[in-house]
């Protein structure tokens, strides 16, 4: 017993670390697994000690191992129109009428036996509907499998964000080596990998994690649902509503209530079974049809362990649903961070993706100085390279321009003067880009001659 309980408490026990997953998935894979693991064990130990315990008359003339194994195996039932004691429906427990010979009712609501004591079919006599309960044998193992379906949707995360896992590794290294940028620039911020057909279908799987995960609960919860005959669905509220009630009253045995409980309506504790005796010889051929009442005593297990479920399924839709919008949320204020940083920041996201925006929002919260480096990364890569702009101190296109003029047509060099010149031509670089991060872009861009003899006739002029 004692390995018992270090077993579960060990099960139960949750390492507080950061995990690659958000809060809310973390509750479903690592909670509400773990409590459905619980719930399976627990259940397994009881399937493995407990039984059904039978009813057996001596008279009976039959063993009560074989009654009890043979109920067992053919489940039990009750008639669920028999809720509550009634002059016409007199009830010994709930479901069960008080002469197992009855298994039917007239038209007026009375019980009456389907065949009369001379065996004779009675026509005036409709049968009861019979509801049988077997999920004592297959309960455990039915929790257990609820469990592995709660793991699924991290199975889609883990792959479908491998690349956001692989970032949060490198980051972890805490290092803003030039080195580790340009690392950093060609595995997730590399030009040719801004795919944005890849980036929308990254996207669209996530929100399906998310998804995967309401549905998880909805399926949890239906599939329960339909195990337990329709019963399941109102169950939580319904035994809410009953604990409210004086003791007396919603403990009172079923002869003298005028209502179910809610537990016996979902798994009743005790039930009929029906055992055919066959035997034969060469003297005697025998036949003959026994009805017992049989408890089951696991299913008091079962009732306290479905309310735990049932509450768990519908927290867990409420949890998962706030996943769902949390992601949304996610991206809207990754968008809104970027615009509130001005225009600057405007032209490097127009031309980031929403995945790549999304490894740059995670940088920032987890470091502040690489986050820095990284934007100016992109913001040259990107955005001055499309405008034309060489950080190394000169518009592209007009030192180009003049550089292949010069070249091809020394005469044209003459009239440079007249030319007008650039306002961004005599900032020094650091003027241009404040903020440029490698020491690298500081370096004096080389020139052809034409362009410097454009320079000196400026100067000259200028001094004239």
């Amino acid at each position: 017993m004692s390995g018992s309980s270090q077993a579960i408490k060990n099960m139960l026990s949750i390492n507080l670390k950061q995990r690659d997953d958000s809060i809310t998935d973390q509750f479903h894979r690592i909670l509400m697994m773990k409590v459905l693991m619980v719930a399976a064990m627990v259940l397994g130990l009881n399937w493995f000690h407990d039984s059904i315990t039978c009813i057996v008359p001596g008279s009976a003339g039959i063993s009560a191992g074989y009654v009890q194994q043979a109920c067992w195996i053919q489940g039990l039932y009750i008639f669920k129109e028999l809720e509550h004691e009634t002059d016409a429906r007199p009830i010994s427990y709930y479901g069960i009428p008080k002469s197992l010979t009855t298994d039917g009712k007239y038209k007026n609501g009375k019980l009456c036996g389907m065949k009369d004591r001379a065996r004779q079919a009675n026509e005036k006599c409709d049968p009861m509907e019979k509801t049988f309960y077997l999920q004592y044998q297959w309960f455990p193992l039915f929790v257990a499998c609820l469990a592995f379906l709660y793991y699924c949707p991290y199975i889609l995360f883990r792959n479908v964000n491998s690349d956001l896992i692989s970032l949060k590794k490198e980051v972890s290294e805490g290092t803003t080596d030039p080195s580790a940028v340009e690392k950093l620039m060609k595995t997730f911020f590399s030009e040719e990998g801004s795919n944005r057909v890849n980036t929308a279908m990254n996207m669209a799987l996530n929100l399906l994690v998310k998804i995967a995960y309401i549905g998880t609960n909805v399926l949890a919860f239906n599939v329960t649902n339909l195990a337990f005959n329709g019963d399941f669905k109102n169950y939580g509220s319904k035994w809410m509503k009953w604990s409210q009630i004086k003791n007396e009253d919603a403990h009172a045995y079923a002869r003298y209530r005028d209502y179910p409980k809610p537990s016996e309506i979902l798994v009743p504790t005790f039930g009929m079974c029906e055992v055919t005796q066959i035997s034969n010889d060469v003297k005697v051929n025998y036949f003959n049809t026994h009805r017992f009442v049989c408890e089951v005593s696991q299913h008091v297990l079962y009732q306290y362990t479905l309310v735990i479920l049932w509450c768990a399924f519908v927290v867990g839709f409420v949890v998962s649903s706030l996943g769902l919008v949390q992601k949304i949320v996610d991206h809207i204020i990754t968008i809104t961070c970027f615009l509130r940083q001005g225009g600057e920041a405007w032209k490097v996201y127009r031309t980031l993706t929403l995945r790549e925006c999304e490894y740059l929002e995670f940088v920032r919260r987890k470091d502040l100085v690489l986050y820095h480096e990284l934007v100016q990364q992109i913001k040259w890569q990107r955005v001055d390279k499309f405008n034309g702009n060489d950080p190394r101190g000169l518009p592209v296109s007009f030192q180009k321009l003049h550089n292949q003029l010069g070249d091809q047509n020394p005469a044209l060099t003459a009239s440079a003067p007249m030319l007008p010149q650039h306002p961004m031509m005599h900032l020094p670089v650091q003027n241009m880009y404040p903020d440029l991060p490698s020491p690298a872009y500081h370096q004096e861009a080389p020139s052809s001659p034409a362009f410097e003899k454009h320079q000196e006739a400026m100067a000259d002029q200028r001094n004239n």
